[in-house]
C-alpha cells in the first residue's frame, strides 16, 4: 500500500509572465511520481486564483487525468458526512486523487469552486469537513479533510465537525489553516493551534505553509507538505526544497521534485556603490541551467539629497539569464518628519495653497531666509521660477521683472 501526498501547486501562478509554466511543470512531476501509488492525496490550492481561466483549468485537469489511466485496486467503502451522488463512478476509475478546497479556492457556500468543479468532471473526490474510506491490499484507510476557511472560523469550524478516527484504519486528517504556531502570514492570525487538532489520527497533514516539516505528533505525525512552487519572497519558502511525500502504511517518505526553478534572495544594504556591487552579485548567477528568480533586497537609510541609482538597467541587462526583481525597503533621511508634517497640516484641513505655504516657510527657515512668503509663492505658482530664483537671492529686491 502507498499514498501519495503533496499540496499547494497554485496552478495559473504567473499566468502571463515568465514563470507561467511553472506549476505545470512541477504538477506534472507530482503526478509523473505518484503514479506508483494507490491513492493520491492533495491538501489544498491547486489553483492560485478561486476563478481560475479556462486555459489554466483545463491544462491542469489534462495533468490530473494521468492518474485515471493506471489501473489501480483501492476500493471506495464508505463515506461519511457527503452525499455519495457527488462523487462520479470516473473518480474511482485508475488512481483516486482525494483533494480538499485552499484558501486561493475558497469561494461562498453558494458558488461552486474549482476543486468542486474538478469533483464534478470526475478527476477527484473534494471533502468538506467530511470522510472517505479507502480499502488497499487489505487495509482500510480513512481521509478525513476539511477545506479552508476564513482564519477566525476554523476552531469552531474544526469543533463543530469533530471528526472521529474509524476503528482499525489508518486515519489521515487533512487541513488547509494556518495553524499556532505555522502561521502564514501575521497579517491573518489563526484561532487553530496545534494543540486544538484532535486525537487519534495515523498522520496529520497540513497544506497553506510553504515549506515542509515532518514531526511526531500525538499518536502519530504531523505533516507540512509545503508547496510544489514557491510563489513568494519569503526566504524560509524560496530555501525550502519541494517534495512530494508517500506513506507506506506506517513509513512516511520524501521524494524531491527536480524540476525547479531557484528563487535567490539577497539583501544589500544602500550604501558605497551599491550598483557596482549588485552587478557583480547577478554576474555570478548567470550560467544556470534553468533561468532563477533573483530578488533583490534594498535596505537601510539613504541620506539626504542624495540621488539615488537607477537600478532598473541590470533587469534589462540580465533579463536572458535571470528573472530579476528589485524590491526598494530603504527609508530616506529626514522622510518621516516631512510625513509627520503633511499628517499635522492635513488635521488643520488646509486649502493646497496653504499647504504650500507652509511647506515652503518651512524649507525657507531651513535655510535662514526671511521674505514674504505670499508673494514668493505667487511668483512660484504662476511659473516664473527665475525671478523667485533671483528674490531669493538678494538679486531682486521687488515683484517686478528686471
Amino acid at each position: 500500500m502507498q499514498i501519495s501526498i503533496f499540496s499547494d501547486t497554485h496552478c495559473g501562478f504567473g499566468y502571463g509572465t515568465e514563470r507561467e509554466e511553472d506549476s505545470f511543470i512541477a504538477l506534472e512531476e507530482a503526478i509523473e511520481k505518484s503514479l506508483d501509488s494507490d491513492l493520491i492525496l492533495i491538501a489544498g490550492d491547486v489553483f492560485d486564483t478561486k476563478i481560475p481561466k479556462p486555459e489554466i483549468f483545463a491544462r491542469t485537469a489534462r495533468i490530473l487525468s494521468r492518474a485515471q489511466h493506471i489501473p489501480s485496486k483501492t476500493r471506495l467503502i464508505e463515506i461519511i458526512n457527503k452525499d455519495k451522488k457527488q462523487i462520479s463512478p470516473l473518480a474511482l476509475r485508475g488512481i483516486p486523487i482525494v483533494s480538499i478546497h485552499g484558501t486561493h479556492e475558497r469561494r461562498s457556500p453558494y458558488n461552486i469552486n474549482p476543486i468542486q468543479q474538478l469533483e464534478h468532471t470526475g478527476l477527484l473526490i473534494h471533502l468538506d469537513r467530511s470522510t472517505v474510506v479507502f480499502e488497499i491490499d487489505n487495509h482500510k484507510v480513512a481521509v478525513h479533510g476539511m477545506s479552508g476557511v476564513p482564519e477566525q472560523y476554523a476552531k469552531k469550524y474544526l469543533e463543530e465537525w469533530n471528526p472521529q478516527p474509524i476503528k482499525d484504519a489508518i486515519n489521515i486528517l487533512m487541513i488547509h489553516q494556518s495553524i499556532t504556531p505555522y502561521i502564514y502570514s501575521p497579517k491573518d492570525p489563526p484561532s487553530l493551534h496545534i494543540d486544538d487538532l484532535p486525537d487519534g489520527f495515523d498522520l496529520y497533514v497540513l497544506g497553506h505553509i510553504h515549506w515542509h516539516e515532518l514531526r511526531p505528533f500525538k499518536s502519530g505525525n504531523l505533516l507540512l507538505t509545503g508547496s510544489t512552487i514557491s510563489t513568494s519572497s519569503h526566504k524560509r519558502e524560496a530555501e525550502s526544497e519541494k517534495y512530494i511525500f508517500k506513506l507506506d502504511k506506517d513509513h512516511l517518505r520524501k521524494i524531491p521534485l527536480e524540476k525547479q526553478r531557484k528563487i535567490i534572495i539577497e539583501e544589500f544594504k544602500i550604501e558605497g556603490d551599491i550598483k557596482t556591487k549588485i552587478d557583480n552579485f547577478l554576474a555570478t548567477l548567470a550560467k544556470q541551467p534553468i533561468k532563477p528568480v533573483v530578488i533583490i533586497k534594498i535596505t537601510g537609510k539613504a541620506p539626504k539629497h542624495v540621488t539615488l541609482p537607477n537600478l532598473n538597467y541590470l533587469v534589462e541587462k540580465y533579463k536572458d539569464k535571470l528573472i530579476v526583481n528589485i524590491k526598494k525597503d530603504y527609508e530616506i533621511e529626514g522622510f518621516e518628519e516631512q510625513v509627520e508634517m503633511l499628517r499635522k497640516l492635513r488635521e488643520r484641513k488646509l486649502s493646497p495653497k496653504e499647504h504650500g505655504l507652509e511647506i515652503l516657510k518651512q524649507k525657507l527657515a531651513e535655510v535662514g531666509l526671511s521674505i514674504n512668503i505670499d508673494d514668493i509663492f505667487d511668483v512660484l505658482a504662476e511659473g516664473d521660477s527665475e525671478m523667485a530664483f533671483n528674490i531669493l537671492t538678494g538679486k531682486q529686491k521687488t515683484l517686478v521683472n528686471i
